[in-house]
């Protein structure tokens, strides 16, 4: 199993006491040693490196404890099906599913499109060498989201560890699900023989992924246990629901919840004329909620009804019913160039004003009150 998964990492000066703080969950402390999940402790300064900002800076012990949350999402790949460059997407982007959400240092990845690739480039100029924890999430796996996994460049660094979570789909397990798109034949390179730490995390419905404050080990729990554990203070937790709302497998939603704020990732789902009531209870006053919104009506209703995806008018819809706060519309159609997703934005600003399509680059920080 991977011990680690933060991305900011404390460089010591000399004659440091290290002290571990994981004494959250004994599941925790096992893994939390030397050199690993630690306090410094000392009276002169410290330098605290940003694995997200690839920033050292001077600061106290204090400083340091003081640390403001972070709760911010770039978008790296936002559109579905198939990458489509070139000068008609310059605006919005060409690049399949990806995003990154900073929590508080700890890195998320959501899904592994095209976008996945630029990221993994980026990932390690900021972590400049030093150890770098990673945690990949997964809703599917459909190309579109896993095709930028094999040029992932972290992969092939051994200072990275990842933590995959995903579902369970057509009776394999995730590592059953990963494992075919990065192996001969069907690729030259077998992820299994890499240098980085991987170790992969199966979901099933209604399951929590929660780190514990200073500690990298994930813990997964039922929905009845994470009920009974109310979350501490600098907690980071994830929600997975599996729906059938996409065909054939079904894939999973997933809810980040951290200092107080809750953003919903909420792709290849498709509502049609009913807008199931579980559902909605979960996306229940999101302070952001990307959401599928594909098509428009007029293309869905002449050819593609049962594809998977929703319109424009659904993600809005759901955004109403949902209560949230602000809606991102994500999954774009390849066939749409940078003006007809322009008209997608408007129109959908008519129904839900709140509402904005993802551009690649795109970053909102969901702590910076409206």
């Amino acid at each position: 199993m991977t011990t680690e998964g933060k991305a900011a990492v404390i460089l010591p000066s000399p004659g440091l006491q290290l002290i571990p703080v994981c004494r959250y969950h004994r599941s925790c402390w096992s893994t939390c040693r030397m050199g690993r999940a630690a306090l410094f402790k000392e009276s002169s300064a410290s330098y605290n490196y940003h694995a997200t900002t690839g920033n050292t800076s001077a600061g106290t012990k204090e400083q340091l404890m003081a640390e403001q949350p972070r709760f911010r999402v770039r978008f790296w790949g936002v559109r579905g099906s198939y990458p489509v460059p070139g000068t008609q997407t310059l605006r919005y982007g060409g690049n399949t599913a990806c995003v990154e959400v900073d929590v508080s240092g700890r890195t998320l990845v959501l899904d592994a499109g095209s976008g996945i690739i630029a990221l993994g480039d980026s990932l390690l100029r900021r972590s400049n060498g030093h150890a770098l924890h990673l945690a990949l999430l997964i809703t599917h796996a459909h190309g579109d989201h896993l095709q930028g996994l094999p040029f992932f460049a972290p992969l092939y660094e051994p200072t990275v560890s990842i933590d995959f979570f995903g579902p369970r789909l057509a009776g394999r397990d995730l590592e059953g699900l990963v494992i075919p798109v990065m192996s001969p034949p069907y690729f030259p390179v077998d992820i299994r023989q890499l240098p980085s730490q991987r170790a992969f995390h199966t979901l099933e419905d209604n399951m929590w992924i929660v780190w514990k404050p200073g500690c990298n080990q994930p813990l997964l729990l039922q929905e009845s246990q994470a009920a009974r554990e109310p979350p501490l203070p600098e907690e980071v937790r994830i929600h997975a629901r599996f729906t059938t709302l996409h065909p054939q497998n079904g894939s999973l939603l997933y809810a980040i919840e951290h200092a107080g704020r809750r953003l919903i990732y909420a792709t290849d789902l498709e509502w049609g004329e009913e807008y199931q009531s579980e559902m909605l209870a979960f996306l229940e006053q999101a302070d952001l909620l990307i959401h599928d919104a594909q098509y428009t009506p007029e293309d869905y209703r002449h050819s593609r009804r049962g594809f998977g995806h929703s319109t424009y008018e659904m993600a809005a819809t759901v955004a109403q019913l949902a209560r949230v706060r602000e809606l991102i519309l994500f999954h774009h159609e390849p066939t749409y160039d940078d003006q007809k997703l322009e008209r997608i934005e408007f129109a959908t600003r008519q129904q839900f004003s709140r509402a904005r399509l993802a551009r690649e680059a795109m970053e909102i920080d969901l702590l910076v009150s409206s």
